[in-house]
């Protein structure tokens, strides 16, 4: 039987640009690429970097090499073989998203005057999807050249990245939950309008 191998010039270029675009940040600062590369991440805890709205722009970096894995992966589920146009959509809009979900998080620590405490919060989240691009791009590599069945393989890769969100998630509340007990009704607000709620609009309209 001759083994099924996707030969899709874009695919190949966008993941070995990936590892390229990786091997030069992790150049540029190897600190931020061995933070991206740690499991447990106890050191995020009330610490911010500096620069953009406190937040270094290589880390921005590393969420663009996320979304574009991410896009990647749920181009697979659509057709079960890569397809350029879904990828860029799919790009498109979950960058679209992410932009917006950000700026919306800004605004609510200054309205709120949560500032510190909401960037805080938003750079856990921005390293642990940083960590997850770089998993998802040894998803993509092994379903891009796998001789299974890459439609079963795309879910079970996608059930393993929400398993790892969650747990993110978990560890960046349980970081936080002295101001959590505080603020729960209020913490109980945000996480239905501004968490729960997008997520469940991109999903279900969007992928």
């Amino acid at each position: 039987m001759i083994r099924d191998i996707i030969s899709n010039d874009s695919l190949t270029i966008l993941l070995f640009g990936s590892v390229f675009f990786m091997i030069i940040l992790k150049k540029i600062n190897p600190v931020i690429f061995s933070q991206n590369l740690r499991f447990r991440k106890k050191e995020l805890v009330n610490k911010i970097s500096t620069s953009l709205w406190g937040f270094k722009f290589l880390e921005i970096l590393y969420n663009l090499l996320f979304i574009s894995n991410i896009s990647i992966l749920l181009t697979f589920l659509e057709d079960q073989n890569f397809n350029l146009i879904i990828y860029r959509e799919l790009f498109k809009y979950i960058f679209i998203f992410f932009i917006l979900k950000l700026l919306f998080d800004l605004i609510i620590g200054k309205l709120f005057s949560i500032g510190q405490i909401m960037k805080s919060y938003i750079w856990q989240k921005l390293v642990y999807c940083n960590s997850l691009g770089i998993i998802l791009l040894l998803f993509n590599f092994f379903i891009a050249y796998t001789i299974f069945n890459k439609y079963y393989m795309t879910f079970f890769f996608i059930a393993l990245s929400i398993l790892y969100l969650i747990f993110a998630y978990f560890s960046i509340f349980f970081s936080m939950k002295k101001v959590i007990i505080k603020n729960w009704f209020y913490f109980i607000l945000y996480l239905c309008t501004l968490e729960i709620i997008p997520y469940y609009y991109l999903i279900s309209n969007v992928l």
